[in-house]
């Protein structure tokens, strides 16, 4: 679990299986490993030895969302240069803001289509040195 270059924080199993799917479908494949809510996030990085080098994060999450995840992952010393991309179905400027802000390095809405998530997957993958 804790080899895995890219996490996803994200409570729909579709988009976790399609984000999975993408990045290991690239150019130089990449394992992504899933959690489905925020409040996973912190117990499950105190786990491991070597930090994801990526952390696609969704905001709306039922139990603890996008941004109270963030502000607890930056809060932590250890963990505050892990790259964090909001990657949401929200386009809303407020929302992008407030992520930047509280430390995201990016605000991403997730496309609209599988191909589309592919070519997203390979600019992330370059972008953050995933390979």
């Amino acid at each position: 679990m804790c080899t895995s270059t890219v996490w996803v924080v994200d409570d729909d199993e579709d988009d976790q299986l399609f984000i999975r799917t993408a990045f290991a479908s690239g150019k130089q494949p990449i394992e992504v490993f899933s959690l489905s809510d925020g409040s996973e996030l912190l117990p499950k990085l105190g786990e491991c030895v070597e930090l994801p080098g990526l952390i696609l994060l969704d905001i709306n999450m039922p139990r603890k969302n996008g941004f109270e995840t963030l502000i607890e992952l930056r809060a932590v010393p250890a963990y505050a240069d892990i790259p964090v991309v909001m990657l949401t179905t929200s386009s809303e400027a407020e929302e992008r803001n407030r992520s930047l802000a509280l430390g995201a390095n990016q605000f991403l809405t997730k496309p609209l289509s599988y191909d589309q998530l592919k070519l997203l997957a390979e600019e992330l993958s370059d972008e953050w040195n995933l390979v």
